[in-house]
């Protein structure tokens, strides 16, 4: 595979696309699920640019939006009555969103959300899921798979605050409070010894940042009571599962409404673009209504709406989903075959075309701890090496520090694509042998 030296790793548009094991490269070329690389050779891309392609590199539905738009001074970011169009399109198909406002990445919505929940309830802390991501903000950058590893699990069940990266004062790790994902008696530990300064609680519905761990039976149901119950609000960050099984998002797959839900990646399908959605009461605290300030000058470039709702329009039949699902469903069965076959421990689950490769333990793992406990590391590293370098598969099974990274597929990869994924897999496997922890 063409690489980049790996002395220049600061030659990436983002640290993470320096992946591990192997580095960097550099592409000629996108087109559908595949990439090009510099020396010619095509790869079959398993990252599509880490699940925002929904609906590949070069989707005609949006190549043509744009084109519409090149002719109407698409740089502009003033309100157009495609700018209202999206808006209606997006909360008359999600349930929480009584209103919506558009901001330009995950990481700018979630920090928003977070300040809405503080504003609207005069509170300080909130409340979060070891291994959730929620962008590089200073206030949620922590208990994360860049964190270190040795926290001290408290008797209450809180964890350790243990930051994502350096540069964050020590001060501001005390307004987040870091939780094991699917501990209920955590989170009712946490509103007590908080009691009556918790803003909010923000987590992944689908916990797809540390290889697609679901929540537990009745565990959304039972944060939404606590939430009301405390007079705190609900989070959703749903900038990895929304738009990407449904239209409707995880809260509509689960019967859960938050009350504020954050959204990205799927909603432009690769345009850069990002919202934040909620019950009119909270987003009514959004400037110029309230005194909320949440603003940007690249906010709703035109050229960004008219692909978001060119999307969501494409997406509403649902026909895609099925196609997806179905994808995913294949993946699954085939992987499942492939390493009971070569006898390596292994749970594989999957939402909204992501697919979570747990090799290690055949059982599902509810926490990170669960992962970090029988993950191994060295074994991924090598399988995943192989299959990068020989077997032109990109970002297909990619280990990250702890845990894995989910393949993800879109809506233009084929039955046949997931088939010589699994055939390779199962001939990389044949050359390892498989070692734990």
């Amino acid at each position: 595979m063409t690489r980049i030296n790996e002395t220049r790793v600061g030659n990436v548009l983002a640290g993470w696309n320096h992946l591990s094991v192997i580095g960097p490269i550099q592409i000629r070329n996108a087109s559908g699920p595949r990439i090009q690389l510099l020396s010619g050779e095509w790869c079959d891309d398993y990252i599509m640019g880490w699940g925002s392609c929904f609906l590949g590199h070069d989707s005609s539905v949006i190549r043509k939006a744009i084109t519409h738009a090149l002719s109407r001074g698409f740089l502009q970011q003033y309100e157009t009555e495609k700018h209202q169009l999206l808006s209606e399109r997006f909360c008359a198909v999600v349930p929480c969103a009584e209103k919506l406002r558009l901001v330009n990445s995950g990481l700018e919505a979630t920090m928003y959300a977070t300040r809405i929940a503080r504003a609207a309830t005069g509170k300080r802390i909130i409340f979060k899921f070891e291994g959730h991501f929620h962008g590089l903000n200073d206030t949620l950058t922590w208990n994360i798979d860049s964190s270190p590893r040795s926290g001290v699990v408290f008797a209450n069940g809180e964890l350790e605050r243990l930051e994502g990266t350096t540069g964050i004062p020590a001060e501001l790790g005390q307004l987040t409070v870091p939780l094991p994902w699917n501990d209920l008696n955590a989170v009712q530990k946490a509103f007590e010894t908080y009691s009556g300064d918790v803003a909010g609680i923000i987590l992944e519905p689908v916990a797809l940042n540390i290889g697609c761990i679901k929540p537990d039976e009745g565990f959304l149901q039972n944060l939404r009571a606590l939430a009301t119950k405390h007079k705190a609000l609900l989070i959703f960050d749903e900038v990895l599962t929304g738009f990407r099984a449904n239209i409707g998002g995880a809260q509509k797959d689960y019967g859960v409404i938050p009350d504020i839900a954050t959204y990205g990646k799927a909603f432009g399908a690769g345009m850069s673009i990002a919202g934040i959605a909620g019950k009119a009461e909270y987003m009514d605290m959004i400037a110029p209504r309230g005194p909320v300030q949440i603003s940007g000058t690249n906010t709703g470039r035109y050229l960004s709406v008219s692909a978001a709702l060119a999307v969501l329009e494409h997406l509403e039949d649902g026909i895609l989903y099925q196609h997806v699902a179905n994808l995913e469903s294949q993946l699954i069965k085939n992987m499942r075959e492939i390493f009971k076959q070569h006898n390596i421990p292994c749970h594989i689950d999957g939402y909204g075309g992501r697919v979570g490769v747990h090799i290690g333990s055949s059982v599902r793992p509810k926490t990170m701890k669960d992962i970090e406990n029988t993950y191994p590391v060295k074994f991924a590293h090598k399988l995943f090496r192989l299959l990068s370098t020989e077997y032109k598969l990109y970002g297909f099974l990619l280990p990250l520090t702890y845990c894995p990274e989910p393949v993800t597929l879109s809506a233009l990869h084929t039955t046949e694509m997931i088939d010589s994924a699994c055939d390779r897999l199962d001939s990389a496997l044949i050359r390892l042998e498989y070692h734990d922890n």
